[in-house]
């Protein structure tokens, strides 16, 4: 199944919001692979960059929210009280629809560099479906130009949150197997991703080894002086407007001059007349 845009309708006194989220959406067997990119995306990472505690813990609620707010509609439940070194604790609990259970839960793994602390958290997954129904491990991926020289400026979202769902059936399959068939849905994911998201042909999608980003920093950078440079053309652009209108007006009192001058030398051409008389 393919889904690309989640419509999220939240009604306020007097008026309805609708967040508009373009999403990517792929099944496989044991797991599912969910990639939401929007403005609010955007917000999310805003979020992120501007925290000063740059903690796991600290990163992990705020798109846990993220997560419950758009993908749940804020439904779930979580508690910072089961947060002890050693304990266990489901990050989201989701009320469900079947009457035989109260709750289905959800563990998250917030992680940079793609794939590469999955293998990691996969060992554990034993302890991980002894309590939780699904694991959602999570990345960001960011738009990147193959030309190191350029900066992408035009584009207003360049990140990706990808969500790797993956359902408690893979408890009993072997690590590497498992491993191996998300590794390649994520490959194959990432690059239909790209054409959904209609990336140019000298753009790619890869993995953010930091969500406190270098290449972020200089965009905002670059753009800011894109943003002043704007500023300085239109008041040049003034200046020119205003320059071409003293010129105009120093154009029309030079002819106002010579008009003068024209009827000067009438005037002394009639005086002279009339003496001659």
């Amino acid at each position: 199944m393919i889904q690309r845009d989640l419509e999220i309708i939240h009604v306020y006194i007097g008026c309805v919001l609708i967040y508009i989220i373009h999403q990517f959406i792929k099944d496989h067997k044991h797991f599912q692979i969910h990639a939401l990119w929007s403005k609010e995306v955007m917000d999310l990472v805003d979020e992120l960059l501007e925290q000063h505690a740059k903690s796991y813990a600290t990163q992990h609620d705020i798109i846990l929210r993220f997560i419950n707010k758009y993908l749940h509609d804020n439904r779930g439940e979580f508690s910072r009280e089961y947060r002890v070194k050693g304990g266990v604790y489901p990050d989201l609990k989701i009320p469900s629809d079947r009457a035989e259970r109260e709750y289905f839960i959800i563990e998250l793994k917030v992680r940079t560099s793609m794939l590469k602390y999955l293998r990691f958290d996969l060992k554990k997954r034993d302890v991980i479906f002894s309590h939780s129904d699904c694991l959602y491990f999570s990345f960001f991926l960011i738009v990147s130009s193959k030309s190191e020289e350029k900066i992408l400026l035009e584009r207003d979202c360049i990140y990706y949150l990808v969500i790797l769902k993956i359902y408690k059936t893979a408890k009993d399959l072997p690590l590497d197997a498992l491993y191996e068939a998300i590794d390649m849905g994520t490959e194959e994911f990432i690059e239909d991703l790209s054409k959904e998201s209609e990336l140019d042909d000298d753009e790619e999608l890869l993995g953010v080894k930091n969500m406190i980003k270098v290449a972020e920093l200089e965009r905002r950078y670059k753009r800011a002086l894109v943003e002043k440079e704007k500023i300085l053309e239109e008041k040049d652009k003034k200046l020119k407007e205003k320059d071409k209108i003293l010129k105009e007006k120093d154009k029309i009192l030079k002819e106002k001059d010579k008009i003068l001058k024209e009827k000067e030398k009438e005037i002394q051409r009639l005086k002279r007349m009339l003496k001659e008389k």
